[in-house]
């Protein structure tokens, strides 16, 4: 198959030169479907309602954030290869777009927030200060003197636990109870359109080449870090979302179409990025180059030559 001349200078556009995270459409979904890479890009092919006719859908992937892949998907090699080269974070999932596996190349080419999130992460006085900006952006407090950890925890278990109860009170629903394996609409729609929270999340940090698993607020699990900037959007939005589905025919799919509009509506991914710069930007280097390790504080310049220097 021969490319076109577009799809080939496509494929030599660096990361820095890529579409900005928070420029990018939200999020993509699709099932049912064969992803390929034809000469125009990258294209969905599928039946994409009751008739017999195949479609070709055109998936814009420079200009996306995550393309979730339900069931029923295929993707080529070389169209992987695209979504790679762009910066879009493949994520495969359960039915509706419940995360199961994230693939992304970061959008930066320097290390310099790797190396402040591990700056952070290595130091519990910096977690905890980190923890309590990230609480108040949660809950929107622009000044809390003398606020700890444990009042914060609490104030969010307050602030969801009211939230549940409005807004059950709010689209009437009966008796609701969180529950991640239950399959009614309310937490069957929470449970799809937290994950492609969390699918955003990961896309945030996969931008600026930051580790998901090392988390500010939540530690141990290997997401924790999407868990933190996830929970600056649940009772704000997720929450909202999914009880106003709760009498719709289809709240799953209802639900998903909502985050999408309110993910580009209140830049939300421009949040979470600026959330994590904000925490990170104190831990920054003060070079941004290739540089190696030496026997004193200072360090060597890097791609030298060392060999007839050295002893």
């Amino acid at each position: 198959m021969a490319y076109s001349t577009d799809a080939l200078a496509f494929s030599q556009i660096p990361p820095s030169h890529q579409i900005r995270l928070e420029d990018r459409v939200s999020f993509a979904y699709v099932d049912r479907a064969n992803i390929v890479q034809d000469r125009t890009g990258v294209v969905a092919l599928g039946q994409i309602d009751d008739t017999a006719v195949r479609r070709t859908i055109q998936l814009p992937v420079g200009g996306l954030a995550v393309l979730s892949l339900g069931p029923g998907t295929t993707i080529s090699h070389a169209a992987m290869t695209s979504c790679t080269r762009a910066g879009a974070t493949v994520v495969f999932s359960g039915a509706g777009g419940a995360v199961a596996y994230s693939h992304a190349t970061p959008l930066t080419s320097t290390a310099k927030w790797a190396i402040a999130q591990a700056r952070l992460v290595a130091n519990e006085r910096f977690q905890r200060q980190a923890a309590m900006l990230l609480y108040k952006r949660q809950f929107s407090i622009d000044d809390m003197p003398g606020g700890t950890i444990r009042q914060m925890r609490g104030l969010e278990g307050r602030t969801m636990r009211n939230r549940y109860r409005d807004l059950a009170s709010q689209y009437g629903v009966k008796s609701f109870k969180r529950d991640v394996k239950s399959e009614d609409p309310v937490n069957a729609a929470l449970n799809v359109i937290n994950s492609i929270l969390y699918g955003c999340a990961g896309a945030a940090c996969a931008a600026i080449s930051v580790n998901p698993a090392l988390g500010v607020i939540h530690r141990g699990d290997a997401r924790s870090l999407l868990y933190d900037l996830a929970d600056l959007y649940k009772a704000s939005i997720t929450l909202p979302i999914a009880f106003s589905c709760a009498s719709s025919e289809n709240p799953v799919e209802d639900a998903r179409k909502k985050l999408r509009h309110a993910l580009h509506s209140e830049h939300m991914l421009e949040g979470m990025l600026t959330s994590m710069m904000e925490i990170l930007t104190p831990h920054l280097p003060s070079r941004d180059d290739d540089r190696l390790i030496d026997d004193s504080d200072e360090e060597a310049e890097g791609h030298t030559q060392y060999g007839d220097s050295e002893e």
